[in-house]
């Protein structure tokens, strides 16, 4: 649960109103009104969940109408569901705002800086505090700047894997388990707290990433790009040979690409892995390998039937004169 207290502690907000009760409001939606209409007395279309910030625009609004009407329409902005109202510009309270605020035990905090730049900075906290946000079981990390999600069955050898990668100059972002925000349609993983900048290596136990390869080896979030899957080798389970297919996976509703790899002993996956991403910054760039060359096939194809059918026409022109030559050599026989 996220509360106006929370908020307040965030942005280092003066608190002017409320108790604790009330400083624990919960905030559910990420959107803020300045409401100039509802002082008014317009609220055809207020949001009664959404934060009110009041600045020097509302401040006038209130100074130039009647204190009554005022303090009726602050009843209603200060509402039981409105989380807060702020008060920018470092501008004291209106007498009328402050009375309502009282009656309905609503919060008012007071802020020193500009209402634009403060709602804009608002918004992208509120959008991340308050994004959906799930847990999956893989490592994450971050190859040529791009999150690769790595998943596979427990012992497939996804922390071996990963170390190597980091050992490669890539950065770890978590290890087992990953914390997932979806944020203005991106996936951000983080790592969770307890095991930030630590890894599990079967036969060795936990080990310190940041200590053992530099403070440069690991990060604290990245966006979710690509999931590779490790599967177990297996000659007859098909797999994607061409790389026209792409899987896709859904995570909290946002959809990426998805790459199945198969491990096996013989094989380098580092290394592949790196391919992969950067074959998929490629494709992300508008060149896919598996179009052109399908592409390059269907141009060689055209090629042979070309040459298939000029072939056909220059045996048919062949025939063609070889029957045209007779024809006149018969002629020729019966006139003489």
């Amino acid at each position: 649960m996220f509360t106006s207290l929370d908020l307040a502690n965030h942005f280092g907000f003066k608190i002017i109103n409320g108790d604790i009760k009330s400083l624990n409001r919960q905030i559910i939606v990420p959107e803020l009104d300045r409401p100039g209409l509802e002082l008014l007395g317009l609220f055809s279309y207020h949001e009664k969940k959404r934060i009110m910030l009041i600045g020097n625009k509302e401040m006038a609004l209130i100074t130039n109408a009647k204190n009554d009407d005022i303090y009726q329409n602050c009843l209603k902005i200060c509402n039981p569901e409105c989380p807060a109202v702020i008060i920018t510009h470092g501008n004291p309270c209106p007498e009328p705002l402050l009375r309502a605020a009282k009656e309905n035990d609503c919060p008012i905090f007071g802020y020193d800086s500009d209402t634009s730049q403060l709602e804009s900075d608002m918004y992208v906290y509120l959008t991340e505090a308050l994004a959906p946000k799930t847990a999956i079981h893989a490592c994450l990390l971050e190859i040529y700047d791009i999150g690769v999600l790595i998943q596979g069955e427990s012992g497939i050898g996804k922390s071996e894997i990963s170390l190597d990668l980091i050992k490669k100059g890539h950065r770890l972002i978590a290890d087992d388990r990953v914390n997932i925000a979806a944020v203005r349609g991106h996936l951000i993983g983080t790592c969770p707290e307890s095991i930030y900048g630590m890894m599990e290596v079967r036969g060795i136990g936990i080990i310190d990433v940041s200590r053992m390869f530099g403070i440069n080896s690991l990060s604290k979030s990245s966006r979710i790009r690509l999931l590779i899957n490790l599967v177990s080798f297996n000659r007859n389970e098909p797999l994607e040979r061409v790389g026209m297919k792409t899987d896709r996976f859904e995570i909290l509703g946002e959809s990426i690409p998805l790459i199945k790899l198969p491990v096996s002993a013989a094989r380098s996956m580092s290394e592949i892995i790196e391919t992969a991403v950067t074959n998929y910054k490629l494709k992300d760039y508008g060149y896919d390998t598996g179009y052109e060359f399908q592409k390059r096939l269907e141009e060689l194809h055209e090629k042979q039937e070309m040459k298939k059918r000029e072939a056909e026409l220059f045996l048919k022109q062949k025939n063609d004169d070889m029957q045209s030559s007779s024809s006149d050599k018969s002629s020729d026989n019966r006139g003489e």
